[in-house]
């Protein structure tokens, strides 16, 4: 290998004809050296992505390279034979994709998709390729024997990230290339990779492309930066001179975007609460038709109040029991215990058509838009079907709804498109207006901004506060993210395996925080340090 071990100088990606624009990427010169962990950031659309996929020889159909060479040791990736590439692929080259779920067969046992990839490179047998992987998953930090006989929806969004890394590892590439490898995790999870990674890398000299939208993480990663828009390069160099002297415009406003913590506590609510929980309670039962599991307690006595106008962060980890207490205030579940008072009727134990008239002073924002929008139905149907199921005036409804989308943003014009059609976060905010449109008393968001990029995510998060100022609303907003929480929150419950472990004004539990578990989730943000995160 020669000092770079990967170099792309020039290369040009075009898209299909009718698409937004000619070229996905056009004329990228990049280079990582080995032993070198090369950050490629920037927005969804930038084109990162398809640069990473051009490298692996996996670009989808019609898309095609144009131009250019991407140079791995002495030859031009873009030249090969298809049998040479995939040769090299997983061999030289390793990938972590950006979702596990999707790149695991859900059919297969973990220990088979390992052994799998060892064995269509090497001639060994299938008992000594199984000893390798379970090697590989202990190095990941994962219980070998369990993890090798699971199937992927078995495991936590964490030990499938890991389960991805050990089969990128398992043929020691001398590229490892790794797609948003961290996104949408919990931070002590999301930390615990970036310090796995790191060390592998080190151990094994690698060249590692690490693409991300997430300065922090790039903060905490990265040797040297390249920030990519519209499928070009706009500014690269050393990591310490990119974050901390940044000279293009967009580099700044990225950087700018990254959430930080406020050192003031937005004013209080006053007056009754408009919702008050009682040590509510809610356990699942685990297990096959022929066995159970121990119960799970989602939820131990979790009490809660918030009032108009006021916004409530509940703050922790996946498996902490934020999304089950949503669901369970918004009566989407039935508690086993406690009492959700709602304007000071318990509504925890209410039969379903008693809580229709209720249903519309209730909404929810939930995490994913695209998989909560009805992809055949047009915006217009989707942002209007709660007021027409009340039975109520199509022409005002329609009003109405042309009334929402301008307050989240969108043109009214929107109503006659489809879900497809819109960036993640257009989606979010038609999500937004579906659920305004009933003028809701308290609004629920269920990490609504947790897989956007930056910039969107902070566009996001205030248009979420200025409706709350407009409509007088109560919020609940769900989130494992301690820098969004405290950019919206004028109080945080921090939970964790189903209990309130601490609670209180968001600037004084991040400043001084009396929970180890809280001080955890604190010192794990990535880039505390280096982007001025802190208390």
């Amino acid at each position: 290998m020669s000092a770079s071990a990967i170099a792309i100088s020039g290369l040009t990606i075009a898209l299909p004809p009718g698409a937004d624009r000619a070229h996905a990427v056009d004329g990228v010169d990049l280079e990582s050296g080995a032993g070198e962990i090369t950050c490629i950031v920037g927005e969804s659309g930038s084109g990162k992505s398809l640069t990473a996929h051009a490298v692996m020889g996996l670009l989808p159909s019609g898309v095609r390279a144009t131009g250019g060479s991407i140079r791995f040791g002495d030859a031009d990736l873009l030249k090969l034979a298809p049998d040479v590439m995939r040769r090299l692929r997983g061999r030289d080259i390793g990938m972590i994709f950006q979702d596990p779920m999707a790149a695991l067969n859900p059919v297969m046992p973990v220990g088979r998709q390992v052994t799998e990839q060892i064995r269509a490179h090497r001639a060994i047998g299938e008992a000594e390729a199984l000893a390798e992987a379970a090697k590989l998953l202990g190095q990941m930090g994962l219980e070998a024997g369990r993890v090798l006989r699971a199937y992927p929806f078995q495991l936590s969004g964490g030990q499938r990230q890991r389960v991805m890394i050990a089969m990128a590892l398992a043929l020691g590439p001398r590229l490892l290339i790794a797609d948003e490898p961290t996104t949408a995790l919990d931070v002590t999870t999301q930390a615990q990779i970036i310090r796995l990674l790191k060390d592998i890398q080190a151990q094994r000299g690698m060249s590692v492309l690490f693409i991300t939208h997430d300065f922090g993480v790039v903060a905490d990663i990265a040797d040297k930066v390249a920030v990519m828009r519209h499928g070009r390069i706009v500014e690269s160099g050393p990591a310490a001179q990119v974050l901390g002297h940044p000279s293009d415009p967009y580099t700044k406003s990225l950087i700018d975007a990254v959430p930080r913590f406020r050192n003031e506590t937005p004013p209080l609510a006053s007056g009754t609460p408009l919702v008050t929980v009682n040590n509510l309670g809610k356990t699942f039962q685990r297990g096959g038709l022929f066995s159970r599991d121990k119960p799970v307690a989602a939820l131990d006595s979790v009490s809660l109040t918030v009032g108009r106008g006021e916004t409530l962060g509940i703050v922790g980890e996946s498996g902490s029991g934020k999304s089950t207490l949503a669901r369970c205030i918004i009566r989407l579940l039935d508690p086993d215990a406690g009492e959700v008072l709602f304007d000071g009727a318990d509504i925890a134990r209410l039969k379903p058509r008693a809580l229709k008239p209720l249903r519309r002073r209730i909404q929810m924002v939930f995490q994913d838009p695209f998989s909560s929008l009805n992809p055949r139905h047009t915006v217009g149907e989707i942002v209007t079907a709660g007021p027409r199921a009340l039975g109520e005036d199509a022409a005002q409804t329609t009003a109405r709804a042309a009334e929402m989308l301008r307050l989240v943003g969108l043109d009214p014009a929107a109503m006659r498109r489809y879900p497809h059609e819109f960036s993640g976060g257009q989606r979010q905010r038609i999500g937004l207006a579906r659920a305004l449109m009933l003028k809701p008393d308290i609004l629920i968001a269920d990490e609504p901004v947790s897989a956007l990029d930056v910039t969107v995510q902070a566009q996001v998060l205030k248009l979420l506060d200025d409706v709350r100022r407009q409509m007088n609303l109560a919020m609940l907003f769900i989130t494992h993210d301690m820098r969004v929480a405290a950019q919206v929150c004028h109080r945080v419950m921090v939970m964790r395996r189903g209990r309130v472990v601490e609670s209180g004004a968001t600037a004084q539990v991040f400043a001084s925080p009396s929970s180890d578990y809280t001080k955890e989730l604190l010192a794990a943000i990535p880039g505390r340090a280096r982007l001025g995160f802190g208390n």
